[in-house]
């Protein structure tokens, strides 16, 4: 416990190398003189997963980088608990049309659910892919597939397609709702929102080169749904 003599304050921060970690300085108050410091290295080894989950939505909130109008920082601050690009998948599919991408985007959201699950054709988006939405900014597959695996619990999820069409050579729109609950002990609940997604397809290879979404509700108000406990799914 914090003396009642310090006050607190405490910053999120992100290195240019991808590392994210948190600083606590402590200073006197009017009530007293004390000093106090903290870092992460006090932090055990290996905390319950739980705790793991908590830190992970934490530093995904911390590490959000900014608006998609700067690109190269997208790049340069990569979501630190999220890993290094990898390649995901098999052989890309270089020789679909933007009919075809939309034919299999359509069956990944209506049946794969992939919003909630991760369940999407890694072979149709390129491995530098970037995933652009309210509350985050994520270059590369790989990493975008462990943090759907870090927030939904596909079981208790959903997403509700409502269109999905070719709106030009290069791109794919989409509109949907989802809902659902998120995978922390406090069952934070996605109470249903609707978003719009514009898929960006390379025009050579016709690979999915950006998925950006865009919500009928703020990335402040999603943040404070996934910190507000509930009892959990009715049953």
């Amino acid at each position: 416990a914090i003396p009642t003599t310090t006050r607190s304050t405490a910053a999120a921060t992100v290195s240019p190398r991808g590392a994210c970690r948190r600083t606590v300085t402590a200073s006197a108050s009017p009530r007293g003189d004390a000093e106090a410091s903290s870092s992460s290295s006090t932090s055990p080894s290996s905390p319950p997963v739980h705790l793991r989950r908590r830190h992970a939505l934490v530093a995904l909130v911390a590490a959000t980088v900014p608006p998609p109008s700067s690109p190269e920082r997208a790049s340069a601050l990569p979501l630190a608990p999220l890993g290094e690009v990898k390649r995901v998948g098999g052989d890309k599919r270089t020789d679909l049309t933007a009919e075809k991408v939309r034919d299999q985007l359509e069956r990944d959201l209506r049946d794969g659910q992939y919003f909630v699950t991760g369940n999407l054709t890694r072979e149709i988006f390129a491995d530098d892919c970037r995933f652009t939405d309210p509350t985050n900014d994520v270059v590369g597959l790989s990493r975008y597939l462990t943090a759907l695996g870090l927030l939904f619990d596909p079981a208790t999820s959903f997403v509700d397609l409502y269109d999905i069409k070719v709106t030009s050579p290069d791109t794919v729109e989409a509109d949907w709702q989802l809902q659902g609950y998120l995978r922390f002990p406090w069952k934070p609940r996605v109470e249903p929102y609707t978003g719009h997604t514009v898929y960006s397809l390379d025009p050579e290879s016709h690979l999915v080169r950006s998925q950006f979404q865009t919500w009928n509700i703020s990335g402040a108000k999603a943040i404070a749904e996934s910190f507000t406990p509930t009892t959990g799914p009715e049953t």
